[in-house]
């Protein structure tokens, strides 16, 4: 599982709603959480700015992509 599946389901939302936040399709959203698809730098400080934490807290060195 990972950190951001975590967070995600710790507050109670569906890959669905995480990924109008970010603004990305579901089946989009899916890929990158499952680590078949990176996070962009974007998304990656959409991401930060949500959960209201370091993005190297959420990502550590790998999963963002510029």
């Amino acid at each position: 599982m990972t950190t951001i599946k975590e967070f995600r389901k710790s507050l109670g939302l569906k890959q669905e709603d995480f990924a109008k936040i970010i603004h990305v399709s579901k089946v989009n959203y899916s890929k990158k959480e499952n680590g078949k698809v990176k996070f962009s730098l974007n998304e990656a400080f959409l991401i930060s700015n949500y959960f209201k934490k370091p993005i190297e807290s959420i990502f550590g060195e790998i999963n963002v992509s510029k």
